[in-house]
């Protein structure tokens, strides 16, 4: 944003969004260092040493485990805040009025892409699990009362194409361990109940 005022020397557009190609190449980003399959896997040597440093006796009444899942999926819960927030969804809308060609559904197809593509054939691990519930959650919280109301239509709009996407994607899932199975079944259910409510 650039505060100069009308034919000050030196002015550009004061509102200038971030060009398509950057913006692909975050998303891009994000798809490999914090929703791909491999994002966060580390050889088991370095989790069998993730262990707090105990000073004294400060211990008692916490386990003292590493709760790798926890950590991994509030990263991953910290990126979809920002890229769900109402006003980003809204601000990237409106900034197509003003040059951005990244537009809303190509963004969030492109989300849905890097938490779901790479685990359309085999077994999903268990911090992709996650990822993909929680999303599955915040999709259906942007159509479904009261929270809904936060989130402009082609908000609500993409989120009910992207649950609709998933469910294709998975319904004719085969393939994959028992717990994979399970997931699938999770998410199906999920989506299935968040449009019975639509």
């Amino acid at each position: 944003m650039d505060r100069a005022f009308t034919g000050q020397p030196g002015a550009t557009k004061p509102f200038t969004p971030v060009n398509r190609a950057d913006q692909k190449r975050a998303m891009s980003s994000l798809s490999k260092l914090v929703f791909a399959p491999t994002a966060f896997l580390a050889p088991q040597t370095v989790y069998n040493h993730l262990q707090m440093q105990r000073r004294g006796f400060n211990f008692f009444g916490q386990p003292e485990d590493p709760k790798i899942h926890e950590r991994v999926l509030n990263t991953q819960k910290n990126v979809l805040n920002h890229l769900l927030h109402p006003r980003v969804l809204t601000r990237i809308t409106d900034s197509r009025m003003y040059g951005n060609e990244y537009q809303l559904a190509e963004v969030m197809s492109d989300l849905t892409a890097a938490i779901f593509a790479a685990d359309a054939r085999g077994s999903v691990n268990t911090f992709r699990q996650n990822v993909q519930l929680e999303y599955v959650n915040r999709l259906t919280a942007m159509i479904t009362p009261p929270t809904k109301a936060a989130f402009d239509y082609p908000s609500q709009s993409a989120a009910l194409a992207n649950l609709r996407s998933i469910q294709r994607m998975l319904s004719g899932k085969s393939g994959g361990s028992a717990e994979t199975a399970a997931h699938t079944r999770h998410v199906l259910f999920a989506i299935e109940k968040a449009l019975k409510t639509d």
